[in-house]
């Protein structure tokens, strides 16, 4: 089974105003098995206020294929997974743990634990 899910990256504090930027600009797909790579189709947001402090939110789409990882995309910001269809993924980094992909389940992975998340579905 495929595992889709949500990145969103979080600069700055959660609290304050934040530029988001539309889930339909980036949607990547990451394979394994018995070759690795990730294919991302859509154009990169634009950075819009450079003169402005203000925190950005990041939204894009993952397609995991079975037996795929995905490495921490961004090491200096945290990151939050959304399940979209089911599944879950294992974390192959200290702390091992697993991430459900169930429909609206969010998980929080922090700056300060990298992850590489691997899909171990069939």
């Amino acid at each position: 089974m495929r595992a889709r899910i949500a990145f969103m990256i979080l600069v700055g504090p959660a609290m304050l105003m934040a530029q988001v930027a539309s889930s339909d600009n980036l949607n990547c797909t990451v394979f394994g098995s018995r070759s690795s790579g990730m294919a991302c189709n859509g154009i990169g947001v634009p950075d819009t206020d450079k003169g402005k402090n203000l925190p950005t939110l990041t939204v894009t789409h993952f397609t995991v294929e079975p037996g795929a990882a995905i490495e921490q995309p961004t090491p200096s910001r945290d990151c939050l997974i959304i399940g979209i269809n089911g599944g879950g993924l294992v974390n192959e980094k200290l702390p091992l743990l697993h991430v459900s992909l169930e429909k609206d389940v969010v998980t929080l992975m922090p700056k300060e634990q990298p992850f590489r998340l691997r899909n171990k579905g069939a």
